[in-house]
């Protein structure tokens, strides 16, 4: 029976991260297509750069809809989309999504005008490193996992026990002061925001 972690964190933000993985990869490397073809024929396309620059896409993103919709024999209007991103960067380029991003472990892309940018990424930085910190909690973790599961084993010797357990708690005391930064740095870093 394997002892339950009282230091883990909630599974919340490893499904978020997973989700994001998955549509990224999607996005990357299977060709999925920006827009469908209902979407192309209806779109409003200030709404669309609205949206896509809440979202942080480049310029760039306006070449992907238009390769979505040349199937369609449809063409995007360029300026509504482009007034709209700069509406939806507004929304994206604050300290709030700054922290959010290097939270999640996302790249900053250099899309904020420039009255923004520094607000935004002086929170990407307090976000990226409490990126790092739930990194190293989970390499931890999954060293912890890993020597229990050798402790568990019936082949582990007296001696190799021993030692396993002198690794334990080891380890523990780092995830607990891995946690204690963690901790600490989302409070302070979530007061500025």
């Amino acid at each position: 029976m394997q002892k339950a972690n009282t230091f883990s964190r909630k599974p919340y933000f490893h499904r978020i991260t997973q989700a994001a993985l998955i549509g990224l990869l999607c996005m990357e490397f299977s060709g999925c297509a920006t827009l469908s073809e209902g979407e192309c024929k209806t779109a409003d396309w200030h709404e669309i750069g609205r949206k896509d620059g809440a979202k942080g896409y480049t310029r760039a993103r306006l070449h992907k809809h238009y390769e979505a919709c040349s199937e369609y024999n449809v063409k995007p209007q360029d300026d509504p989309y482009y007034a709209g991103r700069k509406a939806g960067l507004q929304q994206y380029c604050t300290p709030r999504k700054g922290f959010d991003e290097g939270r999640e472990g996302n790249r900053y892309r250099s899309v904020c005008p420039a009255e923004l940018e520094q607000g935004f990424l002086a929170a990407f930085s307090k976000g990226e490193m409490i990126h790092e910190i739930d990194m190293d909690i989970d390499a931890v973790e999954r060293d912890i996992s890993r020597k229990e599961q050798l402790l568990s084993d019936d082949d582990t010797s007296s001696k190799e026990r021993l030692e396993l357990h002198r690794e334990l708690r080891e380890l523990y005391d780092k995830l607990r002061e891995l946690n204690r930064d963690l901790f600490r740095l989302e409070r302070l870093y979530l007061l500025d925001l």
